[in-house]
């Protein structure tokens, strides 16, 4: 491998391209690779990226991590900036990929940092490569076939199909981003706008690989081995995508792993806890302890699924009922609320109805104490009652949401009214409008 110096404007540069022959195609790797002059023997650091992500979003780990090893930054076909579509390719594909880029580049070791998407490809390069990798970090693992997470995939690519960037965004701005959790995250409303246009603002090229990517993670049946090198997995304690549970769930099938949890963080945690993540990621890349980090807790994984993972209050609106509207038939069902969250919430229907159940994609909860319509997905019914996933589609009507979870009283009286009379709602719906909205 040859690497070349560091700058800021290097990382920004257009990168090397490297052409992989392979028995399903030719495919290209876009990288680049620096290294200060003192480093360049020991092993290399290679960083695999998630969705959204650049080389450029890794440059103060890419700094730090510089001071003490060589830096490869790959993006293989449909990753990153790579704007090769690959539909062929398969998860499993992509480790393979991986071996042959680091033969045809003289890679014969790496320090492998995968986090989020990139975390499934890093796994499976460990496992099926163990000879090439010293040691494995993993932030976000994403390869579960949990029923919220895999909704919420089918749902984005039905956005994207669709052409209904606004909606995309922001559904993908609250899946990645915990909003139940701003004040400790400390998310600023700059942040989730910049993420909201990069993503509403997707050309052609990066819809198509974000539908690949995510198609890939939907067919995956899941891990059937597990790496044997030292592997840290780390994530976010407010993770709400890639749940703290299944993190750890992932360290307990490994042979050598450590499990740590960043404080006041979520699935961004990288982004939003620099240098708690960047101290805990490096430290355990030169082989160093990783306990007494600030705002890092080191645990032990296989005790970490009996704690509590209910990430956010469950709250009863006292106001009862709500209505449900299906705008696929326009019928109009009557509902009871028996708790609800930011994500989701659990219904009791008043009627029974056969066709409410998960094939009713177009389902939309009132809450008149918000002036807005909430998306929701039944995940599971059981004679009357729904579990439900609620789909954030506008950024301004998930603030409105949360601020009524939080506070009530705090949504303005004359706007519920005027939401009221413009849907004709029922006498009763009058009392809302009173000030009777207690959570």
């Amino acid at each position: 491998m040859q690497f070349s110096s560091y700058s800021p404007a290097a990382l920004r540069a257009a990168p090397k391209t490297q052409m992989l022959v392979t028995s399903r195609g030719r495919y290209q790797v876009s990288y680049q690779a620096f290294s200060h002059p003192a480093n360049r023997r020991k092993t290399p650091v290679m960083f695999l990226g998630g969705a959204f992500q650049s080389f450029s979003s890794f440059r103060s780990e890419v700094e730090r991590v510089l001071t003490t090893h060589p830096v490869v930054l790959a993006d293989f076909p449909s990753q990153g900036s790579n704007e090769q579509l690959a539909p062929e390719l398969s998860l499993n594909d992509y480790a393979v990929l991986i071996e042959h880029f680091c033969q045809q580049t003289e890679l014969q070791r790496v320090i492998m940092l995968g986090v989020s998407y990139g975390s499934a490809m890093a796994t499976l390069f460990a496992t099926a490569f163990p000879q090439r990798v010293e040691r494995l970090l993993l932030s976000g693992i994403t390869c579960f076939r949990r029923d919220t997470l895999i909704t919420l995939l089918e749902d984005s690519l039905q956005l994207l199909s669709a052409g209904e960037m606004d909606a995309f965004a922001s559904t993908a701005v609250c899946n990645l981003i915990n909003h139940n959790r701003l004040q400790e995250t400390r998310v600023s409303p700059t942040y989730r706008r910049l993420l909201y246009r990069q993503i509403a603002r997707l050309n052609n090229n990066e819809r198509q690989r974000y539908a690949q990517n995510t198609r890939r993670l939907l067919d995956f049946p899941g891990f059937t081995e597990y790496p044997r090198c030292p592997v840290l997995i780390a994530t976010g304690e407010y993770d709400n995508f890639t749940l703290p549970a299944e993190n750890a769930a992932v360290a307990r099938q490994c042979e050598n792993a450590t499990f740590a949890v960043i404080h006041n963080a979520d699935h961004l945690a990288q982004f939003e806890q620099k240098d708690s993540a960047g101290i805990l990621f490096h430290r355990f890349m030169c082989g160093e302890a990783v306990d007494n980090i600030d705002g890092v807790t080191v645990c032990d994984a296989s005790r970490f699924a009996s704690q509590d993972q209910r990430l956010q209050p469950r709250l009863r609106p006292l106001n009862q009922p709500y209505r449900l509207l299906d705008h696929n038939n326009g019928q109009v069902h009557s509902v009871r609320i028996r708790n609800i969250h930011f994500a989701g919430c659990e219904l009791e229907v008043l009627h029974s109805d056969l066709s409410l159940n998960s094939d009713a994609q177009e389902l939309w909860l009132e809450l008149p104490q918000t002036g807005c319509r909430y998306h929701v997905r039944i995940l599971e019914r059981q004679r009357r009652t729904l579990r439900c996933l609620i789909i954030q589609r506008d950024l301004k009507d998930a603030d409105r949401l949360l601020q009524y979870l939080v506070k009530p009283a705090a949504i303005n009286s004359s706007r519920m009214m005027q939401y009221l009379q413009s849907l004709s709602c029922c006498r009763d719906c009058n009392r809302i409008a009173d000030g009777q909205n207690v959570v």
